[in-house]
């Protein structure tokens, strides 16, 4: 199995901060564009994005995507790694049912998006959120509360090339648990490393959907498998990074040397990036 990971410090990416909560951060996969969603302004959950020049500089001011936002909350936004695709969840109306997932396109990252289409496939009468695609981008690691309890857990959907339809979602079994969530997974591109946090459901750890998600104090946690028939057989907290805050949404480069995630520990929710040390 491979090592646990490794991290040095948390650093909050500053220029995207605000007083307001800001969670949900996904990339392209030139580090060059950034997908996030936050309640500044509108109050509630909006999908807002920023670009830079080079991946090494910071972002510039970020801006919201206001031909995808509604007056309702819109949550867990999933770019594709060239940026043409995004994934998201939207309590809007015309949906399944509660939070559902949504997709809109664009021809190329110069021009705006298309209007949302609710994905019908992925959805069901409870919350549903996406998250970007992985395994060469086959597969969608989703998370639904539809098994009740007030939690989500994570399913896998599965595609057969990139444009086509993602198939029924399959529970991850070995991963999902009726006392705490498992949500905002991270899938590698090879399918054998799955990041996600974990909520545990009590009373204080549900906010009865108003952003999409679970409220708590969440860790971040990695799980392995041999392949990817098998199931995940060893799971690790990553302890370097866990507070005794919320801590979620993990995102990984494409090249494994930073991870970009959320944590409240400095008070709001606010997106932070590690970089992965050797061990």
């Amino acid at each position: 199995m491979p090592p646990p990971y490794h991290f040095g410090p948390a650093h909050p990416v500053v220029e995207l901060g605000t007083s307001d909560r800001a969670d949900n951060p996904t990339l392209t996969s030139d580090l060059l564009e950034i997908f996030f969603t936050s309640t500044r302004d509108s109050g509630h959950g909006d999908i807002w994005t920023a670009r830079r020049a080079a991946a090494e500089l910071p972002f510039d001011p970020p801006t919201p995507a206001t031909e995808l936002n509604t007056s309702s909350v819109e949550t867990s936004t999933a770019i594709s790694a060239d940026g043409l695709t995004l994934w998201f969840g939207s309590e809007r109306s015309g949906g399944v049912g509660g939070a559902d997932i949504w997709v809109s396109t664009r021809p190329s990252r110069s021009v705006g998006w298309s209007t949302p289409v609710n994905v019908v496939d992925l959805n069901t009468p409870d919350d549903d959120i996406p998250r970007p695609p992985g395994e060469h981008e086959m597969v969608m690691p989703l998370a639904s509360t539809e098994a009740g309890h007030g939690i989500y857990r994570t399913y896998f959907a599965r595609r057969a090339g990139r444009g086509s339809p993602f198939g029924t979602p399959v529970a991850v079994k070995e991963l999902n648990h009726d006392d705490r969530s498992t949500v905002d997974g991270f899938l590698s591109d090879n399918g054998l490393m799955l990041l996600f946090s974990s909520t545990p459901s009590d009373s204080s750890a549900v906010d009865g959907g108003s952003d999409g998600g679970v409220e708590g104090k969440g860790d971040l946690f990695a799980a392995w498998r041999r392949s990817v028939d098998e199931t995940f057989t060893v799971t690790q907290p990553l302890d370097d990074l866990n507070t005794a805050g919320d801590e979620r949404d993990p995102w990984l480069t494409p090249d494994g040397k930073t991870l970009y995630f959320t944590s409240d520990r400095d008070g709001e929710l606010a997106i932070y990036t590690a970089a992965v040390l050797p061990r």
